[in-house]
C-alpha cells in the first residue's frame, strides 16, 4: 500500500494522544492519503471560511465536517466523494502555514493534498476515519 501522509501523520502521537488518521483513498488503487485529525480541522475550517465568503462551493467534504454527517457521523461510516472538481477547486484557494505547526496544516502539505486530489479525479475516492 502506497501511503502519502502529510507531516504530523509521519509523527508518532505524543503520549496520551490517539494515533487516528482521516483517510482518504481510491477504491480501485492501492493508495491512500493519510492526514491526522486536527490537520483535517484547520483544512475544513479554512474551506468553511472561503465558502462563507463565496470564492468556493459547499463541498461535500465541508458538508460532512460541519453537519456530522457521512464520515464525520457517529457511527463514522465511510463516504465517497461525489464532488471531486468542485474539491480540487476549492482546495486551490486555501493557504496553510509556512512552517509545521500543530493542529495546523502546512503549505507542503496542502500541495501534496491538492496533488493527491488532482491525481485521483477520475477516480473514486473514499473519505473515513479510523
Amino acid at each position: 500500500m502506497n501511503q502519502i501522509k502529510t507531516s504530523w501523520s509521519k509523527e508518532i502521537p505524543p503520549f496520551g494522544a490517539f494515533d487516528d488518521y482521516v483517510i482518504v483513498e481510491p477504491i480501485d488503487l492501492n493508495m491512500r492519503l493519510l492526514i491526522r485529525p486536527e490537520e483535517f480541522d484547520y483544512l475544513t475550517g479554512k474551506l468553511f471560511e472561503s465558502w462563507k465568503k463565496g470564492k468556493s462551493n459547499y463541498i461535500q467534504i465541508l458538508r460532512e465536517w460541519s453537519e456530522c454527517v457521512g464520515f464525520n457521523d457517529i457511527e463514522e461510516k465511510p463516504s465517497i466523494i461525489s464532488d471531486i472538481n468542485d474539491t480540487i477547486d476549492a482546495l486551490k484557494l486555501i493557504e496553510g502555514t509556512k512552517e509545521i505547526e500543530y493542529a495546523k496544516l502546512a503549505n507542503t502539505d496542502l500541495k501534496l493534498i491538492l496533488k493527491f486530489f488532482q491525481l485521483n479525479k477520475n477516480n473514486r475516492l473514499t473519505i473515513w476515519k479510523d
